[in-house]
């Protein structure tokens, strides 16, 4: 992995990190948080083993940039950038020719017929998409300096946004093996230099003291942090304490963006889920939502999510108090 260039010393050490969480709340123990087969863009994995989910879903997009007007409604440069960089990372079965065959009838039938299983799953990854960006770049004018996407899978986000914003810092966590893969198709795609990716196993190090690590990250600078398709594979007191992390090292008015699983979804996602090792562990109302952080120091900003366009999945977004 490439060696980061280095930025200022943190402005609040770790030992305020922690001092600040315990008065935020009394958090479950989060050790295990992510367990060793970690969560990259919503999924568990093996330790060795890149996330298929992050796979499936980076090329769910390409195919779907070939329905209808969805290469016109997803986010600029995303499906392009998709394609380049899961063949430039070598992932096994995810070179040109898969591409290539991504965006003709027969692969966008195998996902459509996965949305007989789960609906609304296959163009709920473009919603997704669209949501958490345009909440990304609403928070930055705010005033957001800094990005941290956790689990960030093959996401594009960080990689598409930050030449464009380079007063921004833009951060990365995953898995060793999903963000080895990553690192290597980023170093030949070109990296910006404004964006870092850290190798970690949330189920060993908590955010706080990975973040504390690294080195790049400022406590005192406002920043909106990205929970995508990360939270269901968690269960309810480890999503609990993931906020409470948060809420430790960021500062108020920071914001977090983030996608649940919505309460009463397929029995098939249950077993299709199982089958790879990445079940669902958590789902919460979308109306239910502001009950479910109270206490963690973030409130709910967001309005309820009733969208069915969205699929199994709901959208939020909460602002650190």
């Amino acid at each position: 992995m490439d060696a980061y260039a280095p930025r200022p010393a943190l402005s609040r050490r770790k030992e305020d990190c922690v001092s600040e969480h315990s008065r935020v709340a009394a958090p479950p123990k989060i050790a295990n948080t992510l367990p060793v087969e970690e969560a990259s863009e919503g999924c568990t994995m093996k330790q060795e083993r890149i996330s298929q989910t992050a796979l499936k879903v980076a090329n769910s997009l390409v195919s779907l940039s070939a329905v209808d007007d969805w290469a016109q409604r997803l986010p600029a440069g995303l499906v392009e950038m998709s394609e380049r960089l899961l063949v430039a990372s070598g992932s096994p079965g995810y070179g040109q020719r898969l591409m290539e065959l991504s965006k003709g009838p027969w692969m966008i039938r195998a996902w459509r017929f996965q949305d007989l299983m789960i609906p609304g799953q296959f163009e709920g990854f473009g919603h997704r998409k669209i949501y958490v960006q345009q909440q990304v770049e609403a928070a930055i004018e705010n005033g957001a300096r800094q990005v941290l996407f956790v689990g960030a899978g093959f996401d594009t986000l960080c990689l598409r946004l930050a030449p464009q914003l380079p007063h921004v810092q833009f951060i990365e966590v995953d898995h060793p093996a999903t963000s080895a893969a990553k690192a290597n198709g980023i170093e030949r795609v070109g990296k910006p230099e404004n964006m870092i990716q850290i190798a970690a196993d949330l189920g060993e190090r908590q955010l706080s003291q990975m973040l504390s690590e690294d080195g790049h990250w400022d406590t005192s600078v406002s920043s909106v942090l990205i929970a995508e398709g990360l939270l269901q594979y968690l269960a309810d007191e480890e999503v609990r304490g993931l906020f409470v992390e948060a809420a430790a090292c960021t500062s108020p008015g920071s914001r977090i963006v983030f996608t649940h699983a919505n309460p009463g979804y397929s029995k098939w996602v249950t077993f299709l889920t199982s089958l790879i090792a990445e079940r669902w562990k958590s789902s919460v109302a979308s109306e239910d939502l502001p009950e479910y952080v109270e206490g963690t120091g973030w409130a709910i900003i967001s309005d309820v999510d009733n969208d069915l366009a969205h699929g199994a999945e709901r959208y939020a977004v909460a602002e650190r108090r």
